[in-house]
Order: C-alpha cells, then sequence, then structure tokens
C-alpha cells in the first residue's frame, strides 16, 4: 500500500495480534490478523485471496474459545517482501465493527 492510500483510510489502526480462518480456493487458511480497525483489517499471509473476493472469517479474540464470524472483502494486497505480505480487507457484514470493540473489552481498554 503506498502512502497516499494509507492516507486515504477512513479509521485508524490499532495493531493487533489474533488467529484467523478462512477458507481459500477450497482450503482452510489459518493466518494472522495483525491490525485491525471498525471498518476492516489486515490478514498476514503469503496466500492471498484476489481483490474483490468476498471471505468469512472466523476470528479468535485472547482466550476466547468461540472464534468471532465477521464478513468482508479483499480491497487491496501487499505482496512486497520488503514489507508484511498479505491483504486488506473491508468488513461487509455487521459483525465486523464489532469486532473492534470486543478486542479493545479483551484488551481491557
Amino acid at each position: 500500500m503506498s502512502d497516499d492510500e494509507a492516507n486515504k483510510r477512513q479509521h485508524s489502526r490499532i495493531p493487533v495480534s489474533l488467529q484467523v480462518s478462512y477458507l481459500s480456493k477450497g482450503d482452510l487458511q489459518k493466518d494472522l490478523v495483525t491490525n485491525l480497525s471498525p471498518g476492516g483489517l489486515f490478514v498476514r499471509t503469503s496466500k492471498p485471496l484476489d481483490p474483490g473476493t468476498e471471505v468469512d472469517l472466523e476470528v479468535l479474540i485472547a482466550n476466547e474459545e468461540t472464534p468471532i464470524h465477521v464478513r468482508g472483502k479483499v480491497v487491496w494486497l501487499r505482496p512486497s517482501p520488503g514489507q508484511q505480505a498479505g491483504m486488506g480487507i473491508q468488513f461487509t457484514g455487521v459483525m465486523g465493527p464489532l469486532l473492534l470493540e470486543m478486542v479493545q473489552a479483551a484488551r481491557g481498554a
């Protein structure tokens, strides 16, 4: 993502380290969410989905046993070897913005 793209963000992001799983071409992928905002999240992965792809994510928060299900759409990719490779996902479902609140509550923020 270029500096111009980063400046277009509507929400500030908070750094996180959350396990995430989702289907990619029929295979279950397990990766890491490394930042989160009310509008979306970044998944660190070496096998990103194509931009425009709708995806259902299961995100595990702290010590919770049950993952939170969120829906989103891949809006950009970061394939650069010099940076963390992955994909930016914009929330499209109602649970996305609640995920941030749940993470902050689990942190005691």
